[in-house]
């Protein structure tokens, strides 16, 4: 049995879309079910909460928030160090939400949480709208906090987690819960990386924001259109 995981944003999901039309393609939609149905294991494994990601795409199951929460058969892991940061994580987006430069920016504010209700991560997304200058402020006050703050370098949008998983750590737990004879990652990002170095097989989605990537030492790489063709590829692998 292989286990198949895919990223969502600028993996599965065009990037350079508001977060209204971030929908996979049915192309990518009927790959995911033919690789189901010959057998494997789907994971979703991205930075979103689990509850868009389960409205989105229908998989096994769902990495969510970096490794924050992983949701299987109606049940919840969640990273039990997330409830001793849930009062910095409040301060972190009170700080954020009344800042000048925010407000001006009008950039979009997501505060991230588990199905339980606990506050897990914050993005910044600024991809509709202007640059907030304060972003370096905003850095430094979440990691005076102790909070993980992921950059990446050609992309509009910084996520701040926190718990300290990371996509690596996820792929862990999805290997040690279902035992794979292969793994396989789809992945486009800076975020990304600690889960290739977990895998067996990391593929690269390529896209207009990653190029700088080329040279991560990935096994292969397809552009963001090759995706669907991908799947079914490894499906059968």
């Amino acid at each position: 049995m292989k286990l198949i995981m895919l990223d969502y944003d600028g993996t599965i999901s065009p990037i350079d879309v508001s977060i209204d039309k971030a929908f996979p393609s049915n192309e990518i939609l009927n790959a995911i079910r033919y690789s189901r149905k010959k057998g494997n294991i789907i994971a979703i494994v991205s930075t979103k909460v689990c509850d868009f990601l389960m409205n989105r795409v229908e998989a096994d199951v769902y990495s969510c928030i970096a490794g924050a929460e992983i949701l299987y058969e109606n049940r919840s892991c969640i990273d039990t160090n997330l409830i001793k940061y849930q009062d910095d994580a409040t301060t972190l987006i009170n700080f954020i939400k009344n800042d000048k430069e925010i407000i001006r920016s009008n950039a979009r504010i997501e505060v991230k949480k588990t199905t339980s209700n606990l506050i897990a991560g914050i993005t910044i997304d600024w991809r509709n709208s202007s640059y907030p200058e304060s972003i370096q402020k905003i850095i430094e006050q979440a990691e005076k906090m102790k909070l993980k703050v992921i950059k990446y370098k050609s992309e509009p949008f910084i996520d701040i987690l926190v718990s300290n998983l990371n996509k690596g750590d996820a792929v862990i737990f999805l290997k040690r819960l279902f035992n794979p004879d292969l793994t396989i990652y789809f992945g486009d990002s800076e975020n990304d990386l600690p889960a290739f170095e977990k895998t067996d097989i990391p593929i690269l989605v390529l896209h207009q924001y990653n190029k700088h990537l080329k040279n991560v030492g990935v096994k292969e790489m397809v552009e963001f259109s090759e995706v669907s063709e991908a799947i079914r590829k490894y499906a059968d692998y």
